[in-house]
């Protein structure tokens, strides 16, 4: 059967003693990661008390896999066989592994995680055979509509309580990336257990997280606050936080918003162009791109030039200015001179 990854689990306890095996396809390592997890647990509270790993690349031997198979005697432990492939499967390993699916071992469960399957692939004989005797589930990561429902169900597995604008606030913080979601629920579910969570508590929870304080100085660069701007760079200054992050953040909007220009100067409109990031942020990114020209843009792209070259001490300026400097300017306000100082608080 061909199930997403939050029906593996409730199926698998409906009819374990059916399922064979469990084909893991998908190339976010987070989500192969974690199902893998989930599942090697309900195996092992299921009397699944053994576990052989075998890593597979170009080399590996069959013959191992074969042994591990057919050693099962009469007085051995329930196990898990689980193969974990660096690249798609061979025909040399799609021929094992169907021999083994056409009688598989009743005491042993077989867990296979490989990249991700095009849609051809997955309808190769040796897949079709895991569906057959068990499960395939072909991982892609969330898209942006369904971005606030996979952290929901993430907090739902931490037992943490997220109201819906804390849920939206963590997807518009992260965009994306799943690796992030996941430190900070883990986070929460350490610090703040069973408690209902809005998004005005997890602005609070996570004020020592320099990251979150970095997506607030984010929005200020967009809205063109510059007091706000100057304040939150210099928290991270006093507090000795590596000027790579903030120089990361900056040039991920410089980035976004040349991307957004770029598809204005073509024709697109307003509208179109700020469908292409979340809906809570597009009246920020609107205020931004009113300021803004591809001139003045690609002046922008020459000065984040200047942060690298003080990070690195190619240049004798204090990196913190130099990040001032382009804030300031994707905020439409005059420029900082090089090695100027801003200490207003």
């Amino acid at each position: 059967m061909r199930l997403n990854s939050y029906e593996v689990i409730p199926t698998i306890q409906k009819g374990m003693g059916r399922i064979a095996a469990l084909l893991i396809s998908g190339d976010e390592p987070y989500l192969s990661l974690s199902l893998a997890d989930q599942v090697r647990a309900f195996y092992r509270e299921n009397g699944f008390n053994e576990r052989t790993l075998l890593e597979v690349d170009n080399r590996f031997d069959w013959g191992l896999f074969v042994n591990a198979t057919q050693s099962l005697s009469l007085f051995s432990e329930k196990q898990i066989i689980e193969l974990r492939f660096t690249s798609l499967p061979d025909r040399k390993a799609q021929i094992a592994i169907e021999n083994y699916l056409n009688a598989p071992q009743e005491d042993l469960f077989l867990l296979i995680s490989i990249p991700l399957l095009k849609s051809a692939q997955q309808k190769s004989k040796w897949v079709n055979a895991v569906d057959k005797v068990g499960i395939v589930s072909i991982l892609y990561p969330p898209r942006l509509h369904e971005f606030p429902g996979w952290i929901f169900n993430e907090a739902k597995r931490r037992n943490l309580h997220l109201e819906k604008d804390a849920v939206d606030l963590l997807a518009q913080n992260n965009e994306g990336n799943l690796f992030s979601v996941i430190q900070e629920l883990d986070y929460l579910a350490l610090y703040y257990g069973d408690k209902k969570i809005d998004a005005e508590n997890l602005r609070s929870a996570l004020t020592q997280s320099s990251k979150f304080i970095a997506f607030d100085l984010s929005d200020a660069i967009l809205s063109g606050d510059v007091d706000r701007i100057n304040r939150i760079i210099t928290i991270f200054e006093d507090e000795g936080e590596p000027a790579t992050l903030v120089n990361f953040l900056l040039q991920k909007e410089i980035a976004t918003l040349g991307e957004m220009l770029f598809s204005l100067e073509q024709g697109e409109n307003m509208r179109q162009v700020l469908s292409k990031v979340w809906r809570n942020k597009q009246p920020l990114y609107q205020q931004a791109l009113s300021r803004l020209n591809l001139r003045r843009w690609r002046n922008i792209m020459k000065m984040v030039v200047q942060i690298d070259q003080a990070i690195k001490g190619q240049i004798k300026e204090n990196p913190w200015n130099a990040i001032r400097r382009v804030a300031f300017a994707i905020s439409g306000k005059r420029l900082l001179s090089l090695s100027a100082v801003a200490r207003v608080r």
